[in-house]
């Protein structure tokens, strides 16, 4: 993954959890020393561990707790009775007892027919008797019940707070189910406790979802204090499969400073380490929630004229966090979807620098969705790495086209000008927005296709060498691991992953289809298709 062209050896050595050798066969053998043991790939591609630029890995050790609700292909919530449906398929396998709460995750209203979404009566008539919580697919917010909303305290009496939504049944003041943004906050923070023994259990379940995905490292890209302390006894544990990288919020940061202290900032402990800062300034295109420099074509999700969405913090706000960090010295993952609030993100870049860009700063913008030219020139100049989503021209596409029309939809994740710029640019899940799907990000950034067949912006399309290293060389100096991971180079981990079918020499569209056949990390196997 290292250079402008893939390179091909015919063998690689692993020695003490370490690629000792890359290179010729012959070579290979002798470097190994005595009595090697001999593993042929059989016609098979090994690549270096995929390496994950973004997703919320918290949330994969509480999935198997919940109801999955994806809309298709990728599950069955295509409409408010398919959702009803799969949440009392699941109650009945989990045997969930009356009072207990009920929680799904993945609830996409962008492909509800005929606009019914989902809604507090909904909830309350199939689930009387239970709190109901349904997150939204963003992971931005969830519709509530009755009862879970009674659960979480918000009534007719509770404010909207700035940056949040509560959308209010017609007529009336009373929360109709849908929260998000600031208003969802406080619902999220409140995680349900965890023995001991779950925290170990979970997270090497949650561990395993990556590593069938082919993932040797995982991203936790937005961590409230109590899910790194979480992390950090899992470590001390001893118990994790793979390596987590978390970025604690900047409304938690002291209190995390408190407990690991900056020196220990960037270093592993027995597979855990905390990379940096996270900030969210706006919130989800799909939900229409981001922020815009023009209007949402179908107004906003309570219903507001010439809406543009709106930022998280107030600008100076934004500012004061950025350059809290800053002066920190660690690095900074900034979630901005829309146009206007990347620009409320480089002020307060420059804000924060001061005019002084001699020091380096790794700096990662998170989606950066509907980035413009103008933009990427300044992300160039400023050396700020895009994190790009292409995901969202499969699917998302068709809620952009009617939310923001079809010129800022054809450009979403604009990849191929980022590269062309010089950029470096990662590709995420942002799990479990999307599904752990390595295969299917390479395949959006390559092919741009939405769920619908429309092409996506086809000029942005990327080839796949340029697609796998945003997945491999180009997440580990979002980490500033390049000396340790992303490629297959000598003293480096071996952390590697063996497909069915070269992504390089397949017909480009059938390259979702290829199969992760194992998944190695520090040389040894931790998950074999069977």
């Amino acid at each position: 993954m290292d250079g402008d062209k893939e390179k091909y050896v015919e063998a690689l050595v692993v020695k003490d959890g370490k690629i000792l050798y890359v290179g010729d066969k012959d070579e290979a053998v002798k470097s190994a020393g005595e009595n090697p043991v001999l593993i042929d790939l059989k016609g098979n591609t090994m690549l270096p561990g995929f390496l994950d630029p973004h997703s919320h890995y918290i949330n994969s050790l509480s999935v198997a707790n919940q109801c999955q609700l994806y809309a298709p292909p990728s599950g069955t919530g295509k409409d408010v009775e398919s959702i009803i449906t799969a949440l009392k398929a699941f109650v009945e396998k989990h045997n969930i007892k009356k009072g207990e709460l009920i929680v799904g995750y993945g609830y996409d209203d962008t492909v509800m027919p005929n606009e019914r979404l989902l809604n507090r009566d909904d909830l309350d008539k199939a689930f009387p008797d239970n709190p109901v919580r349904v997150d939204h697919v963003s992971m931005h917010g969830t519709v509530l019940n009755s009862l879970a909303l009674k659960k979480y305290g918000i009534n007719d009496e509770t404010k909207t707070p700035p940056g949040g939504i509560i959308v209010r049944k017609p007529g009336t003041n009373e929360p109709f189910g849908l929260i998000m943004e600031t208003a969802y906050l406080p619902i999220a923070e409140q995680s349900e406790k965890m023995t001991p023994q779950q925290e170990i259990d979970w997270s090497k379940a949650g561990q395993m979802l990556y590593a069938e995905a082919g993932i040797t490292t995982a991203h936790e890209g937005l961590s409230h204090f109590s899910q790194i302390e979480t992390m950090n006894r899992v470590a001390n544990a001893d118990a994790n499969i793979i390596d987590i990288v978390a970025y604690p919020f900047i409304t938690d940061v002291d209190k995390v400073i408190e407990k690991i202290p900056l020196s220990e900032w960037g270093k592993y402990n027995k597979g855990f380490k905390i990379g940096g800062v996270k900030i969210t300034i706006d919130g989800s295109p799909q939900g229409r929630t981001a922020y815009f420099s023009t209007p949402y074509l179908l107004g906003g999700p309570s219903g507001e004229k010439d809406w543009k969405g709106e930022l998280t913090f107030p600008q100076e706000q934004v500012n004061q966090m950025v350059k809290k960090v800053y002066d920190l010295k660690v690095p900074l993952i900034l979630h901005c979807n829309g146009d206007a609030a990347i620009d409320s993100f480089l002020a307060a870049y420059e804000y924060a620098r001061g005019g002084d860009y001699s020091k380096p700063w790794n700096v990662t913008s998170i989606h950066s969705q509907f980035i413009r030219k103008d933009q990427i020139q300044k992300f160039t100049k400023y050396k700020i790495r895009p994190s790009f989503y292409t995901l969202h021209t499969y699917y998302f596409y068709e809620a952009h086209l009617k939310n923001r029309g079809f010129k800022q939809s054809q450009y979403i994740s604009p990849m191929r000008d980022a590269i062309d710029a010089g950029l470096k640019p990662t590709n995420h899940t942002d799990f479990v927005v999307a599904p752990l799907d390595q295969m299917m990000v390479l395949w959006s950034a390559v092919n741009r296709i939405s769920r619908g067949g429309a092409v996506v912006g086809a000029d942005q399309r990327v080839a796949p060498y340029e697609g796998l290293q945003a997945m491999t060389i180009n997440v580990a100096a979002q980490y500033d691991e390049t000396d340790r991971k992303g490629s297959l180079k000598a003293g480096k981990l071996a952390d590697l992953v063996i497909l069915d079918k070269n992504p390089l020499k397949v017909n480009s569209i059938k390259i979702k289809d290829i199969k992760i056949l194992e998944t190695i990390k520090n040389g040894k196997s931790i998950y074999k298709r069977e």
